[in-house]
């Protein structure tokens, strides 16, 4: 019996015990939410919480600032309908109501969902969503701008020091490596399409005797007259390049031999007639080929034999392959 009363006694004070614990327990733990709250207050955090209706249960300071939240805002989608009438917050491609059907199939579609957004003030954000239990969501925004900045820094740099590589420096034209890896992409894309497609070669005529008669430097100023000539009358879709010495090339996407052989006799007669160039009057010789559903190697050769026969017939005109 003493055994027995004294395990109820153990009991019952047990009982009292855990119950004398429990409000000091609750007070810690509103004390721990308070510092919680007041913590993310203080940081400058932008985050959120939604309650499972989507209705905003808890913004910090710094995220009603970032959307501009007013007064009375219920939900996400008041907070976002007024980000876009106010040109605040987040950008919206398109129209509202197609954004936010897009925006209301992603959100709680994961347990973890991270992205960015692109703040209409020119900021980034690295948004990250977590799905908590009886479908709440919890959003924080952290401010990426720095990182998307240096980004962008390495990209520019990046294409500068790819544009350095492909270019040819006296120019600025494509040089010969990159003409061929474009000559040998747009081999591969005839494959797929029905288009012509036609390839230049072109010569300037006697440019040995204008770098003896005047010198490396007027030489260097002809190529440059030549390249700025040719840029001013071909296409944009046209790719043109140097590929050699006084050697140039030019790939023309949809358009058959008879219309590019016409393109180049435009260009050389302008060449022909230009009598401020720098070293006077100088000529062009040009090869025309269109593609026949043969390699890149087979499409410059024939174009190539076309130049041959152009300066073989006393240059300054443009051959068509026989």
């Amino acid at each position: 019996m003493r055994h027995a009363e004294g395990q109820r006694l153990a009991g019952e004070r047990g009982m009292i015990h855990a119950d004398a614990l429990r409000p000091l327990a609750e007070a810690r733990g509103r004390a721990v939410t308070d510092l919680v709250l007041a913590g993310i207050e203080a940081s400058g955090v932008a985050a959120a919480l939604f309650d499972p209706d989507d209705a905003l249960a808890y913004g910090s300071p710094a995220f009603r600032a970032l959307f501009d939240v007013q007064p009375g805002a219920q939900g996400f989608s008041d907070i976002m309908r007024h980000c876009h009438a106010a040109g605040v917050g987040a950008r919206m491609a398109g129209s509202f109501e197609s954004w936010m059907a897009m925006a209301r199939e992603k959100r709680r579609s994961r347990p973890h969902r991270t992205f960015e957004i692109d703040i209409q003030d020119d900021r980034w954000c690295l948004v990250n969503e977590t799905l908590l239990a009886g479908g709440w969501l919890w959003s924080t925004f952290t401010d990426i701008s720095m990182l998307k900045s240096n980004e962008r820094v390495l990209k520019l740099a990046r294409d500068a020091a790819q544009l350095a590589a492909e270019t040819d420096p006296l120019t600025g034209l494509l040089n010969r490596r990159a003409a061929m890896e474009r000559l040998d992409a747009a081999i591969r894309a005839a494959g797929c399409e029905e288009a012509p497609l036609s390839l230049v070669l072109i010569d300037l005529d006697h440019f040995k005797a204008i770098n003896d008669r005047h010198g490396h430097a007027t030489g260097d100023r002809v190529l440059r007259h030549f390249a700025a000539a040719g840029r001013g009358r071909f296409r944009g879709q046209d790719v043109f390049a140097r590929i050699g010495g006084e050697e140039f090339m030019v790939l023309m996407p949809g358009t058959a031999a008879a219309e590019a052989a016409r393109a180049v006799e435009r260009l050389r007669r302008h060449i022909a007639g230009d009598t401020a160039a720098p070293a006077g009057v100088y000529t062009l010789s040009a090869g025309v080929a269109e593609h026949d559903g043969g390699t890149a190697e087979s499409l410059f050769d024939r174009a190539d034999d076309a130049l041959y026969r152009a300066k073989h017939r006393g240059r300054d005109r443009v051959e068509r392959e026989v």
